[in-house]
């Protein structure tokens, strides 16, 4: 009886955690982005479903990248997405996923007479515009890149202003993503995409702090598998 007993405790407090789980996303479209003010994209609907089949109720909320992995390495319960799982990342978070893949490519400025062939040519151009903490500065150091021009923080308007005006020579990131937010900036077509050069590519992920329960770990692994066997998560990324 004892047995049962703890074991109904157990299961209750397990379910409590999940609906307190707090849930937090960078603006990073085309996975998470601010439409009519609100949350959506290919990350957030997949997440969302999850909730649904978890029975979490927990509202999104959506920070710089470098406020979000703070909050989220703070405490148990907590959680990022989407974020790209890594070498040097793996023992840092448990993950479920993946969400979604990705492929980064290079931008440059129109009219740039820059090419590459490889991502060997991309370290021999000047400058490279990345920011601190993010995938790209992390893989391209890892890369043996020497030329990046680091900023220690902000969004990517930062470095899309900085391309524009000269003062990089590349940026990295989603192809999607620096289409999206140089039209959002009313600056389409003042950068493109280098596309015969992938700088890497990867899997999305939601990270949790690695001190959650494996048991939340697991049931929210298996409702995105329920997910992608029911044909929810295709259907989500058709949209987009």
């Amino acid at each position: 009886m004892k047995k049962v007993i703890l074991s109904i405790v157990f299961i209750f407090s397990c379910l409590n955690a999940e609906n307190k789980i707090s849930l937090t996303a960078e603006v990073f479209p085309p996975f998470q982005y601010i439409n009519d003010g609100k949350l959506i994209g290919i990350s957030v609907d997949i997440v969302k479903a999850i909730q649904k089949e978890v029975n979490s109720h927990t509202k999104i909320k959506a920070y710089p990248w470098a406020r979000a992995v703070k909050l989220t390495n703070a405490k148990a319960n907590r959680a990022l997405f989407s974020m790209l799982r890594t070498p040097d990342r793996e023992k840092k978070y448990k993950w479920v996923g993946p969400l979604t893949s990705m492929k980064l490519v290079f931008f440059k400025k129109k009219g740039s007479t820059i090419k590459l062939e490889s991502i060997e040519d991309a370290k021999k151009v000047a400058r490279v515009g990345v920011t601190k903490g993010v995938a790209n500065y992390e893989m391209l150091k890892k890369q043996g890149f020497q030329n990046l021009q680091v900023l220690s923080g902000g969004r990517d308007e930062k470095n899309i202003n900085k391309l524009v005006d000269g003062n990089i020579d590349l940026w990295p990131t989603l192809l999607m993503a620096g289409k999206y937010n140089s039209k959002r900036m009313g600056l389409a077509g003042e950068i493109v995409p280098i596309n015969n050069v992938v700088a890497f590519e990867g899997d999305m992920y939601i990270a949790f702090n690695p001190q959650t329960d494996d048991n939340i770990i697991q049931k929210w692994q298996k409702a995105l598998d329920k997910l992608k066997l029911d044909g929810i998560v295709d259907r989500i990324k058709n949209k987009y």
